[in-house]
């Protein structure tokens, strides 16, 4: 089996869409197809927008999992206007079987921003996005993606990584990372993909001085 971890390449993208949507079943969510296909393109490709270190590990050729993250102290990514134009378009000619639907991810993306912001804005080094194909995972994959971001942002003078993650889904493995819980939200992107899931904020200190706090707004 030959494994390799590697940057992101654009033929990649495909195969980092089917594994969100693996992770998160947009499919069983959102109907019409077009809807399921829209979340899936907003939340994996602007995740991808969003990001300035874009890293996959390959195992025999297939795309096995990825991490894309934001690091405060490096090059900031391009902010694509024209990707969230077209996309607000896309979201509002959609024709769905149940209207609700598409109100509903919308009134939901407002709601999730808003209740998030109260914990800790956006800004700071974060993992944006970080998936691990269900049978790869307990392999270490995840772990060697994790350790390829944290090393470049130690190397960038970054004191503070953040995740926004799931109470009920990935929060233990980032507490075995060494990640410390910062507080809950409400959010109900995270209640669509899991029913009764809770969205929460976990915060990974390195590089830490003597005298830094987390910036924990609220």
């Amino acid at each position: 089996m030959q494994k390799v971890l590697r940057d992101y390449k654009d033929s990649d993208y495909k195969q980092c869409e089917d594994l969100v949507n693996q992770a998160w079943g947009f499919d069983g969510v959102f109907a019409p197809a077009a809807l399921s296909d829209l979340a899936k393109s907003m939340y994996t490709k602007g995740s991808l927008l969003a990001s300035n270190y874009k890293k996959v590990i390959e195992v025999d050729g297939k795309v096995a999992g990825f991490i894309f993250g934001f690091n405060e102290l490096s090059v900031k990514p391009g902010l694509n206007i024209l990707y969230r134009i077209s996309t607000l378009w896309k979201l509002i000619r959609v024709k769905s079987q149940k209207p609700e639907n598409k109100n509903d991810l919308i009134s939901a993306i407002k709601d999730h921003e808003n209740n998030r912001n109260r914990i800790v804005k956006r800004g700071r080094s974060e993992i944006v996005l970080f998936v691990v194909a269900k049978e790869f995972q307990g392999k270490g994959y995840g772990k060697r993606l994790w350790a390829g971001f944290l090393e470049q942002c130690k190397k960038s003078g970054v004191n503070s990584i953040i995740v926004e993650t799931n109470k009920f889904g990935a929060s233990s493995f980032y507490e075995r990372l060494g990640f410390k819980h910062l507080g809950d939200f409400d959010s109900p992107l995270h209640e669509f993909a899991t029913e009764g899931g809770q969205a929460c904020i976990y915060e990974f200190l390195s590089n830490k001085p003597n005298n830094y706090r987390a910036k924990v707004t609220g």
